[in-house]
């Protein structure tokens, strides 16, 4: 049996390729792209097996005179080639145009030519295929050309027959792959019923649309960024159905694990378009009133429409035109959630065999490479649920926790980073420090120990230069402040190492019984020390810090009798923002600026704090079952809730009087908010 490859000396050997040239590819609109999912490629992580032999008896294909014989063929694709190919003065297209025609006739009409004769045309042309550099439309009508349809000996000889051309010529290359990835998408399972062949499965028509791709980029590596970005441009948009839109990444994902080298450029991908759907999401969530956010949230199966075969349909249905405008936002908004929820799904799918290899956490590919796309794309901006995977993944190792601890520290304190993403770093820490319900009782008293640390270093460095209470000028010191405030709310238990008189069975005793007895608890030295300090400088970082964060943490503090602070709170309330803009440029290139006039008409709420804590509550209906067991809910102390109105009026009775003589501070401290402040707040950090 002679393979394809032996049939190459009846032909001329195919240069050695050009630079690739890169014509812009037309975006299409992805809404009629849903067709039915493709059978077994439930799993992310499917290997390639290719489904079909990729020889070919040239021989047997040759000697079929069934039809036409193959020396006709060839001398029809001669004369047509060269006919065309001739000078201006000597060019006939007459035989071009026959082969246009006959390549161009649908495979579902009767007149349309068989298999067998089109392999004996694929075979002829591709001995010619050195010459089909000036054959643009010849080349169009063949990648055109129905062949997933077919037998595998079709299918091998067309993917050899790709090859071929985009190894002899490079130019055509784009197109190439812009045809066989938009078979992502747009594969209907009629394309594997052909008349007068076997039907075909969709699952093996993938598998040759995956081996033909594997096959050029082996034969053509320098294709690698032509291919990336025809999958950047054959990504479903918004208009897309979820099924659509989710099929297409789970090629992708299966086309990352047989293309290594692709790997990471594919992944960061699926990152980016997440992120963006994320980040969207919350832009049109915060023009929504609060009755509507409740009816964004999905079922747990995603609505008839979007897994009906017909659901591009819809999309003109009369249904939707009956809409207002605010419904039909809405839809569109429960489209998109319910593409992040299947794309979160589908991403904790994939990662979760390969982050828990039990390689240690600097050795786990897999894991760095969420790191660094937390780092590029999710850390810059403000989404809502992106950011757990690498929340849910940094829980996996306690090598892993340290890790994205250590780069959210060092985002925090690198200078040379924007202002915003160093304050998002901060948020990330805290967030994650308080929520995490796997992480350590040591680790969470490392962090923060060494933000306390980090803390009073900066206090000293600007303290004697201060004169108020400045967010534009110390903003990174008033995020680290809230970021103390808001992990002791939620885990002071971890931060008391026992009671000030042990006793026998102590051990055994949970912090929330020793204060039910009455007794007092021990406190890491760190915190301890340096708080009370911080919060009675002139810095006042609780005028600063969101009112919501400061009133908890106040009410909690003097519960569980670390530090009484409400009547530092009550004079605060005398204390203005926006006095203090002194016109300084500190180590941290923080730069004050003079109140403007548009400062006074917002109020001072841009002066504080907003309180952003990007590890809120998850309420993604399908993929939420993936971070079970990784959240720290809040808990209120034994009692608490009981006293705290009581003894609230008792002591804000006196506290002007108080405010006054504690520690001869008139107008700095630390303190929350009494319980109407916190209400018109409007925020709580204990859901």
């Amino acid at each position: 049996m002679l393979s394809l490859a032996s049939s190459a000396g009846a032909m001329l050997p195919p240069p050695t390729p050009s630079s690739i040239i890169r014509p812009t590819i037309g975006k299409r609109d992805s809404s009629y792209l849903d067709t039915d999912d493709e059978a077994n490629l439930s799993g992310a992580t499917k290997r390639l097996k290719v489904a079909f032999n990729p020889t070919v008896d040239v021989r047997t294909i040759a000697d079929d005179y069934s039809e036409k014989s193959f020396d006709l063929v060839k001398e029809e694709v001669r004369q047509g080639i060269e006919g065309h190919l001739a000078p201006a003065d000597r060019r006939d297209d007459k035989r071009y145009a026959g082969l246009l025609e006959l390549l161009g006739r649908d495979a579902e009409f009767d007149e349309a030519p068989s298999s067998k004769l089109l392999k004996k045309y694929l075979l002829a042309i591709n001995a010619k295929v050195s010459s089909l550099g000036q054959c643009a439309k010849l080349v169009t009508a063949l990648l055109k050309l129905s062949w997933l349809g077919r037998d595998d000996a079709f299918a091998a000889l067309y993917t050899q027959f790709l090859a071929s051309l985009a190894t002899a010529h490079s130019k055509f290359i784009p197109s190439i792959l812009e045809k066989l990835v938009g078979q992502f998408t747009r594969l209907p399972a009629s394309t594997g019923r052909l008349q007068g062949e076997k039907s075909v499965s969709r699952a093996r028509m993938f598998d040759r649309v995956h081996a033909a791709l594997i096959i050029l980029q082996q034969r053509m590596p320098s294709a690698t960024a032509t291919l990336m970005r025809t999958l950047q441009l054959e990504f479903p948009n918004d208009l897309a159905t979820t099924r659509s839109y989710i099929q297409y990444q789970r090629h992708l994902l299966r086309l990352a694990d047989a293309l290594p080298e692709l790997k990471a450029q594919i992944l960061a991908l699926l990152t980016q378009r997440l992120v963006s759907i994320d980040e969207q999401l919350q832009i049109d969530a915060d023009d929504l009133d609060e009755g509507d956010e409740e009816r964004l949230f999905l079922p747990k199966s995603a609505p008839a429409d979007e897994d009906s075969d017909d659901s591009d349909a819809d999309s003109g249905s009369d249904s939707e035109e009956t809409m207002t405008d605010e419904e039909r936002r809405l839809r569109e908004m429960n489209l998109k959630l319910a593409k992040l929820d299947s794309t979160m799904d589908l991403l904790f799918e994939y990662y979760t065999p390969l982050v828990q290899t039990g390689l240690k956490a600097e050795l786990n590919d897999a894991y760095q490479e969420l790191l660094s796309h937390f780092e590029t794309f999710i850390l810059p901006h403000r989404t809502r649920y992106s950011q757990f995977l690498v929340f849910h993944f940094s829980q996996t190792l306690p090598e892993h926790a340290i890790l994205f601890a250590r780069q959210c520290l060092h985002s925090i304190f690198d200078s040379g980073r924007s202002l915003s993403l160093r304050l998002h770093a901060c948020a990330y820490l805290a967030s994650f420090t308080a929520r995490g319900a796997r992480l350590s009782r040591d680790l969470i008293q490392e962090i923060f120990a060494g933000l306390c640390q980090q803390l009073d270093t900066m206090r000293k460095r600007y303290e004697p230069g201060c004169r108020g209470p400045d967010k534009r000028s110390y903003a990174v010191y008033y995020a680290i402040s809230q970021a103390l405030l808001y992990i002791f709310c939620f885990r002071w238990r971890d931060l008391a190492l026992g009671p000030t008189d042990p006793e026998p069975g102590d051990e055994e005793t949970s912090e929330d019984d020793l204060l039910a007895d009455g007794r007092e608890l021990v406190w890491l030295p760190t915190m301890k020390e340096i708080l009370p300090k911080n919060i009675h400088s002139r810095l006042n970082p609780l005028r600063v810090c969101s009112p919501a964060i400061v009133g908890e943490f106040a009410k909690l503090a003097r519960h569980v009798g670390f530090l009484y602070v409400f009547s530092i709170v009550e004079s605060n309330k005398r204390v203005r923002l926006g006095n203090a803009y002194a016109a300084r440029a500190t180590v941290t290139s923080e730069v004050g600026r003079r109140e403007t006039a548009m400062d006074r008409k917002l109020g001072e709420a841009h002066l504080q704090l907003e309180a952003y804590f990007p590890f809120d509550p998850y309420a993604l209906p399908n993929s939420k079952h993936w971070v079970v067991g990784d959240y720290n809910e809040w808990r209120d102390p034994e009692g608490m809730r009981q006293s705290d109105e009581q003894v609230v009026m008792e002591e804000e009775s006196d506290g002007e009087s108080d405010a006054g003589s504690e520690d001869g501070h008139d107008h700095m401290g630390a303190g929350a908010d009494d319980d109407d402040d916190d209400d018109d707040d409007g925020v709580s950090i204990s859901s």
